[in-house]
């Protein structure tokens, strides 16, 4: 199982995702996509992208969620994907996506690595072949699926924190405190 959260906007890569899935869909049948959120009006235009693809019944789209149900949601997936095409800020799905322990299949674009890399996420360009071949290796190896979804989980937990953020400001406090309360340096005497 595939799983997509967020809007259903352009620069989301819906449809770079869609053509990705029709292309792993011809080596590896049973592969579903959840795709959760999303407006009715859009919806119902990636339907009809859907149908032509031939994807019918191996997607479906369950709409608007309530955000305290998304843990659950993610748990149900294999792999958890980001296929932006355009951005530069990382999207706040990528930290509830590591959180959740799972595989994360993403864009190698900017919008991603800038939290992401290699070790917690499998990166692939935004064209379709590209993106199928990241999401067909990632679906093949369990193990790389278990590593990745550990790997993210550890970073969460590491950088991303309440707790690891409290750390990272008192270290800063700390090195200010010093420089402020530090004597200055002596000049050296010829």
């Amino acid at each position: 199982m595939l799983m997509y959260v967020g809007n259903l906007e352009n620069y989301q890569g819906i449809d770079l995702l869609l053509e990705s899935l029709s292309l792993v869909i011809k080596e590896r049948e049973a592969i579903d996509l959840a795709i959760v959120g999303g407006e009715p009006s859009d919806i119902a235009k990636y339907q009809e992208k859907v149908d032509r693809l031939g994807l019918t019944g191996k997607v479906h789209f369950l709409g608007s969620r309530p955000s305290n149900e998304l843990a659950n949601y993610l748990s149900q997936a294999d792999i958890l994907v980001s296929p932006r095409i355009k951005g530069k800020n990382t999207p706040m799905k990528i930290y509830s996506y590591l959180d959740s322990g799972k595989a994360v299949v993403a864009t190698d674009l900017p919008t991603h690595t800038q939290v992401l890399d290699r070790h917690v996420a499998m990166l692939a360009p935004a064209n379709p072949e590209d993106f199928a071949r990241g999401l067909i290796c990632t679906i093949d190896d369990p193990v790389l699926r278990l590593k990745l979804g550990i790997a993210g989980k550890m970073l969460i937990q590491q950088k991303h924190t309440y707790s690891a953020f409290r750390k990272q400001l008192n270290g800063l406090y700390d090195r200010l405190k010093y420089e402020i309360l530090a004597p200055p340096p002596r000049a050296i005497e010829a």
